[in-house]
């Protein structure tokens, strides 16, 4: 019998990394292998994710460009204060304080990045402009949909001629947006599509890459809408039962750095 569900759109991005760790994580309820640098890596995430959401707030405060720097390196010590309370759940068990003293070098090279970008786009359309094209219309903004079969929430949504979804992420970029990454964009647009109940199609969304701080766009082809839908009827029947194949990507380094690869080959 074929279950009503919605899918998180979170789930298209593990879909995407490997079918078999939304099986092993999603429906078996494994936890992931604890690491170091797993547990480094969230807490980056959470920093990194909640400094970008108050990036319009930091510019707020800016008169001048000489005390951009300040105001970022503030807020920055602001939300490593802020971050353990935030996100309690989500950093649950980790070594916060250690773990903060030697990713600390990394946000500092970041926050000089974010500095001088902020000087460019100061420096081309003044310091009014520059707070309007970064402050979201909305911030975790939740979307769902019975016919979609979707569920999420989305870090950010601009508005300018068109809304569009901004999906902050922290990891490392390739060399142009992650196939994950390009599918939780999309769907997130498909969402906002139905929600807002558009006239038009959301023709792009972006994934923010914090770690260079850089927008990298997502066009929302009918192939890229197309692909979404078929990951989630796969999805959909993951989470009815079925088991993926053992390394159904045929990629051995990403069996390599996967935190299931030992549970994985006992099933």
């Amino acid at each position: 019998m074929k279950i009503r569900m919605k899918i998180h759109v979170s789930s298209l991005n593990k879909y995407a990394f490997c079918p078999r760790s939304v099986y092993l994580s999603e429906v078996l309820q494994i936890e992931p292998k604890p690491s170091v640098e797993r547990s480094k890596g969230l807490l980056g995430h959470a920093i990194r994710k909640e400094f970008s959401l108050r990036q319009s707030r930091i510019l707020g405060r800016i008169h001048d460009m000489d005390e951009i720097e300040d105001a970022l390196l503030n807020e920055l010590e602001n939300v490593l204060e802020d971050v353990p309370y935030i996100y309690k759940d989500f950093l649950e068990g980790i070594k916060i304080d250690e773990y903060i003293s030697e990713i600390r070098p990394e946000l500092l090279n970041e926050i000089k990045l974010m500095k001088e970008k902020l000087e460019i786009m100061i420096n081309e359309v003044g310091v009014e402009d520059s707070l309007k094209r970064i402050t979201p219309w909305k911030v975790e903004y939740p979307v769902k949909s019975n016919r979609l079969k979707f569920s999420g929430r989305i870090d950010k949504v601009m508005k300018e001629e068109n809304y569009f979804p901004v999906e902050i992420k922290t990891g490392n970029p390739g060399d142009g947006v992650w196939e994950g990454d390009r599918l939780q964009t999309c769907a997130y647009s498909l969402l906002l599509e139905e929600k807002l109940r558009l006239k038009k199609i959301i023709p792009f969304g972006f994934v923010e890459y914090t770690k260079i701080q850089e927008k990298r766009p997502v066009m929302n082809t009918e192939q890229l809408r197309r692909r979404v839908i078929n990951a989630r009827d796969d999805l959909i029947e993951i989470l009815d039962g079925k088991i993926p194949e053992i390394c159904p990507h045929g990629s051995g380094k990403k069996c390599e750095v996967c935190g299931f690869r030992e549970e994985c080959y006992k099933i």
